[in-house]
């Protein structure tokens, strides 16, 4: 399994071999897991061994997981102290959606693809379609504080976007700014009084309402009175959208990504050809209007200036 969802337990299996290929126990196997972020949430932990060079190692996702890529790392230890690594790795998206992929597309045997480049292919496709079916906006000016009407006077730094609710655009199933430096789904840039442009730094306080607060790149100094301007860049979630059928759009978007695959093969053998089957050949195309028929269904149509 390749996919993952928020609170299930991963469970990875190792089987160390030496130059002849005989199982054997080395003197340690240990196991290192980093998240989408990079930061390491396991570090060389050791593995359990059930049978003679099979190891395995279980880790309980978090019931707030980011999504996105993990990298797994074993690292075994012989008792001459020669060591191996063995690299790999797995996604947490909000659904798995390998088999329905494998039942639209045709391609139920794992032998035409593993789960493992299609959750690659899969989690690719998600990413891209976030940004097709939330709304665009950028070089926007933010409205003034919600509570107090106040803006940008030097010590005011809480603002509002014109617009929201603002969408999780990277798909790591949070809503940041600055907080998590991976993961922004909206990011600012200001004028100082020369007409410089500078780096700032924005925090959300409620994604639903677009509450934000807005300071200098230090995440501290607010931006000063004097500026010569603030814009904001930052997705919203349209009234029209479905989750289901968001996901479906994924779906036929990696059914396109995985029928370019196919049919980009250039050589086949005689036993690939029989007389009497009649041969069919596979449009990517189809997939491809498949998805925006599907993604039409959860967004309006983008207006002027978004």
């Amino acid at each position: 399994m390749a996919i993952f969802e928020q609170g299930e337990t991963y469970v990875h299996r190792a089987s160390i071999r030496d130059r002849t290929g005989t199982l054997v126990n080395p003197s340690s196997a240990s196991f290192k897991l980093i998240d989408p972020c990079g930061y390491t949430l396991v570090n060389y932990q050791s593995m359990t061994s059930d049978a003679t060079g099979q190891y395995y190692y279980n880790y309980t996702l978090s019931s707030t997981a980011t999504f996105g890529r993990y990298i797994t790392q074993v690292k075994a230890i012989t008792s001459g102290g020669n060591i191996a690594h063995q690299k790999g790795e797995f996604f947490v998206m909000p659904w798995d959606g390998i088999p329905e992929v494998r039942r639209t597309m045709g391609c139920k045997d794992a032998k035409t693809i593993e789960d493992d480049d299609l959750a690659s292919i899969l989690w690719s496709s998600y990413k891209y379609a976030l940004k097709d079916v939330y709304i665009h906006h950028y070089d926007e000016s933010p409205n003034a504080n919600v509570e107090t009407g106040a803006y940008f006077d030097g010590t005011n730094s809480t603002f509002q976007t014109q617009y929201y609710p603002i969408a999780d655009v990277n798909g790591d199933g949070y809503v940041y700014g600055n907080e998590i430096s991976c993961a922004s789904d909206i990011t600012v840039k200001w004028r100082n009084s020369y007409g410089h442009m500078q780096d700032g730094y924005v925090s959300v306080t409620r994604a639903d309402n677009g509450e934000i607060h807005i300071f200098q790149s230090d995440g501290i100094t607010p931006i000063p009175s004097t500026n010569k301007g603030v814009y904001l860049e930052y997705w919203i979630k349209d009234k029209r959208y479905d989750n289901y059928l968001f996901q479906q759009a994924v779906v036929r978007l990696a059914c396109y990504e995985l029928s370019k695959r196919f049919t980009s093969l250039t050589e086949i053998t005689l036993a690939d050809i029989q007389n009497n089957n009649p041969l069919i050949t596979i449009d990517p195309q189809m997939w491809m209007h498949e998805y925006h028929r599907y993604l039409d269904k959860c967004r309006s149509l983008p207006m002027g200036g978004l």
